[in-house]
């Protein structure tokens, strides 16, 4: 499982977070990824993606401190129409609401008609940012897999299966969202900070 993080972080091109620091903590304190569960909600629309099947994963990260898994789902089922995530993600669950089968809007045109989405809920301890960027890199592989997709960061070139909100935004558009590149930055120099790497 140590690796699964570690991919996360690469293909983000995290520079400021030791991922080596990190997959060693994730190893060494024996992290295994939370069980998918699925609470999907019958009211999501079900449009189909352009292509009829998704070109990858949008990572998201909710840019809220005080919020839980559950009050976002509830603030999401409440506001879909404004905008909807596939799944949540925290350091002990993952939980898809949204059938991945049908596009969500989370990123606006046209990376809403390409990706899944999913959001990431802040914590704040060094063991939960460790199990959340576990998760979340355990269900990005989980995902990729499903659809048969290569795991290919967006990151630097727009092109690729693996996308920050940051990295749609800057190549695609349809926002101005930077998530959760920033979160990762923060949470993984205060809790495994070694130095910084440089590209």
């Amino acid at each position: 499982m140590a690796a699964v993080s570690f991919f996360t972080l690469s293909i983000f091109n995290v520079k400021s977070v030791n991922s080596a620091s990190l997959n060693g903590y994730i190893y060494k304190h024996n992290i295994k990824p939370a069980k998918i569960t699925e609470d999907i909600w019958s009211k999501f629309p079900k449009y189909k993606y352009s292509g009829g099947k998704p070109k990858g994963v949008v990572i998201h990260e909710t840019a809220n401190p005080h919020s839980s898994i559950y009050s976002e789902i509830a603030y999401m089922k409440k506001y879909w129409r404004n905008a909807f995530v596939h799944s949540f993600v925290d350091d002990k669950r993952i939980i898809n609401i949204a059938n991945t089968n049908y596009l969500s809007w989370g990123v606006g045109y046209p990376g809403n008609a390409r990706f899944i989405q999913f959001e990431q809920i802040e914590v704040h301890s060094k063991k939960a940012f460790a199990k959340e960027v576990n998760n979340s890199a355990y269900y990005t592989a989980y995902l990729l897999h499903k659809y048969n997709l290569p795991a290919v960061s967006a990151e630097n070139t727009g092109k690729g299966t693996v996308w920050s909100h940051k990295s749609v935004a800057k190549h695609l558009g349809g926002s101005n969202h930077t998530d959760p590149i920033g979160y990762y930055k923060s949470n993984g120099k205060k809790f495994f900070w070694q130095g910084l790497y440089y590209v």
